[in-house]
C-alpha cells in the first residue's frame, strides 16, 4: 500500500499496549503510511491497568513471551509521554479476555471488571492530559484483532474464554465500541475490519500451523497449552495489515 494523505503527517502518536504493540511492527507500518512520529509504551502479557500504572518490581522480573521486544523494567505512563502526543492509541486489551464485563458505571478498583478498568484508564489519561495542558490530544481505542490459539490461551478469537463464559474477542470488541461511544472516543474495531481471521491465520500469524510441531509431551513448559503454536501474534505481513487498518481508522479519530 502506498502512503496516504493523512492529518497525522508530522504529528506525534503515542501507542499504549501489550505484546502486539510492544513488537512495534504495526506502528512502523502506520508511520510509513501516514508520516507520523510514533512512540510506544507497551509490554508483553500485561492488562490495561498496568499499561498506565506500570509493573511492580516483582512483576518486572517476569518474561511473558519471546515476541514482545520489550523485556526489562516497565514504568508508569509519564507526563512527558502524554505531553508529547497529538494522538494516543490504546491498543487491544488481549490479556483481559478472562475479565467479566461488568456494568456501565463500574470503576476500578472498586469494580474489577473490564468496564471498570476502561473507566479507570480513560479517567487517568484525561487526568494526565489536564495536568500537562494537552487537552488537544485525541484518544482512539483499538480492539483486538481476531487471533487464533497459542500456548497461553487455547481458544481462538471466535470462541469464548473462559470456556462457557460467552465472552469472546468478538464480544469484547463490541463492548469496547460501546465504551468508546459512551466516552466520545473513536474506536477502531480491528476484529471486524483488519481482514485477519480464520481464513488467513496461516498467512498472517506468527505460525502458519495451529499445532506446535516441536511439542514434546514429556517436557515441562512454562505456558499451560504448549501443544499449540502461536497464531495469536502476527508475522510481518500480518502486522502490516493491522497497521494499515489502524492508520485508516486514525483519520477519523
Amino acid at each position: 500500500m502506498d502512503r496516504i494523505p493523512s492529518k497525522w503527517e508530522g504529528k506525534n502518536v503515542l501507542v499504549i499496549g501489550d505484546s502486539i504493540a510492544a513488537d512495534g511492527r504495526w506502528q512502523a507500518e502506520m508511520a510509513r503510511l501516514t508520516g507520523c512520529n510514533v512512540k510506544t509504551h507497551a509490554y508483553g502479557g500485561i492488562g490495561i491497568i498496568d499499561m498506565i500504572e506500570g509493573l511492580g518490581a516483582q512483576e518486572n522480573d517476569m518474561r511473558y513471551d519471546p515476541h514482545t521486544g520489550c523485556n526489562g523494567k516497565f514504568g508508569p505512563l509519564s507526563d512527558d509521554e502524554v505531553k508529547w502526543a497529538d494522538l494516543i492509541i490504546l491498543a487491544g486489551p488481549y490479556n483481559e479476555r478472562h475479565m467479566e464485563y461488568g456494568e456501565r458505571g463500574d470503576m476500578y478498583p472498586e469494580n474489577n471488571t473490564l468496564r471498570g478498568k476502561f473507566a479507570y484508564v480513560i479517567d487517568r489519561l484525561y487526568e494526565i492530559m489536564d495536568r500537562v495542558d494537552n487537552y488537544g490530544c485525541h484518544i482512539m481505542l483499538v480492539t483486538p484483532h481476531c487471533s487464533g490459539r497459542y500456548d497461553w490461551i487455547y481458544r481462538n478469537g471466535y470462541e469464548d474464554f473462559p470456556e462457557g463464559s460467552g465472552r469472546s474477542l468478538e464480544t469484547m470488541a463490541e463492548l469496547i465500541e460501546k465504551i468508546g461511544g459512551e466516552n466520545h472516543l473513536y474506536v477502531c474495531n480491528a476484529f471486524k475490519t483488519s481482514g485477519i481471521g480464520r481464513y488467513n491465520w496461516k498467512h498472517y500469524c506468527h505460525s502458519p500451523e495451529v499445532m506446535a510441531s516441536d511439542y514434546d509431551p514429556t517436557k515441562e513448559y512454562e505456558a499451560p497449552y504448549p501443544m499449540y503454536a502461536d497464531q495469536a501474534h502476527l508475522n510481518s505481513e500480518g502486522y502490516a495489515r493491522l497497521g494499515a487498518c489502524i492508520a485508516a481508522a486514525a483519520e477519523l479519530a
